[in-house]
Formats: structure tokens, sequence, C-alpha cells
């Protein structure tokens, strides 16, 4: 299984999965220009995307999901107009789409319907889970020892703080249904991983109130405080690809 984060952050969202000769993509925030060049840099085009997932309905995930043809897409309910029923998405319930076995998680953001994903290939998995204001009991019990976890290391609790943003704005990205921040993402993984884990990619991390040195600091000093022994960490960018895994030769 490899896995290319193609963008994320506030300004748009888009990762590719690619695994046993089928792609998947999670979420469509870039424009298809962005999109289609960034999947020839890697050495893909419009034809490997066979499946197309949405995560929820806000703008910097489902800008452009409208160039895709609804029938290779899901999603929860509410998130895309005309798709067809059996394209909606039940949390908890895990379906098999073109040899992946997704199992979609609900989680708790301020959108329609939102979901994370634990998808298994045809010989790992990988969890996408960006856009939760805290990560429930129930769905802990799905995100133990993956090989991959792409998960939201949105911002730094005291630099949120000391931005000029309006005070209601800085509570609903701290609240239960805004952004995990990185001491809360750190203390998951540190919980979450085991033997078999190999990557970490921290998403979704905010311009104004995160740094990527601030982030993998924190990550780091976590880890260290728990005995937790794992490298493995990059930072997804909004500008540039952020890959992992490994391509079946």
């Amino acid at each position: 299984m490899e896995f290319h984060v193609l963008a994320s952050g506030s300004k748009g969202n888009s990762t590719f999965i690619f695994d046993h000769g089928v792609g998947i993509l999670i979420d469509c925030g870039i424009t298809r220009k962005q999109l289609l060049f960034k999947l020839k840099s890697l050495g893909f085009d419009e034809s490997n995307i066979n499946v197309v997932l949405l995560t929820h309905d806000h703008y910097d995930h489902n800008k452009n999901i409208g160039i895709f043809d609804t029938k290779i897409c899901f999603c929860g309910k509410g998130c895309i107009k005309d798709v067809d029923d059996s394209h909606i998405l039940k949390p908890y319930q895990e379906i098999q789409l073109s040899g992946y076995k997704i199992l979609p998680l609900s989680i708790s953001h301020d959108a329609t319907s939102p979901l994370a994903f634990v998808i298994e290939g045809s010989k790992e998995n990988i969890l996408y889970m960006t856009d939760t204001g805290y990560v429930s009991q129930k769905n802990r019990q799905y995100l133990y020892n993956l090989n991959y976890y792409i998960i939201e290391s949105n911002h730094d609790i005291e630099m949120l703080m000391a931005t000029k943003r309006p005070f209601f704005l800085k509570q609903r990205i701290q609240s239960d249904t805004g952004h995990l921040n990185n001491e809360y993402s750190a203390r998951l993984m540190v919980e979450m991983i085991g033997d078999k884990t190999k990557e970490i990619v921290l998403a979704h991390l905010s311009e104004e109130a995160n740094t990527k040195e601030k982030a993998l600091a924190t990550y780091h000093q976590i880890f260290i405080e728990n005995g937790v022994d794992f490298e493995n960490i990059k930072v997804a960018s909004q500008v540039d690809v952020v890959s992992g895994g490994k391509r079946e030769d």
C-alpha cells in the first residue's frame, strides 16, 4: 500500500491511496488542475481513481467533489447531492469496494455526517482521521496497532490563543466539534500505535496556529515522556505532496 497526501489544511484537502492496482481518493478540496498535476507527478492519472470517499461537506474537503461521477463516490448521509442510497456510508458498517475493506467511523465535527476511515488493502491498513474535536472510546477500539495513520494535529493551544481570531472561533476550534490539538493527537497515538505501525502523518495543520516544527516537537516530547520509541513521523503540507507506504513491484 502507498498513500499520498496531496494537500492538507484549511485551504484544501485531498489524499490518494493506491494498492493492488486500485486507487482511492479521499476528499477533493483542491482544483482539478492541482489534482491531476499532483497525480501525474506521482505516475498516476484520473483513470487511477476508482473510488472517491468524502469525509464531510465543508468546502476545504468537498470543493471539487462534483468533478467525479457519483457512481464512484461514497459519503455520509446528506453530503453529496444525488448520490445513490447504496453509496451512503453508515458508521461502523464495513463495506468492501474494489478489493478494499472500508470501515467508516462517526467523528465529532460541526459538519454534515462527518466520517473517518479505516481502510484495509491487500496486506496493510491505514487510518484517515481529521476534522474531529475528540476521539471517542468507541472509535479507539478500531484504531489499535494499524500500519499507517494520517491523523489530525491541527493546532498548538498557546499559538491559537495568541492569534487575532475572534474568541468564538478559538472556542469552536478547541471544542468537542472542532479540531485536535498537537498534544491530544500525540497522546492518542501513544495509546494506539504498536509493533505493526510503520508511519504516522500529522495532518490538517493550521497555518496560523501551528508549525511543522511545533507539531513534531510536541509529538517527540510526549512520546519520550511515555517511553515510546517511534521516529517515523511526517507532517502533511498544504502545498507539497507528502507520501508514505510502499509501492508494490
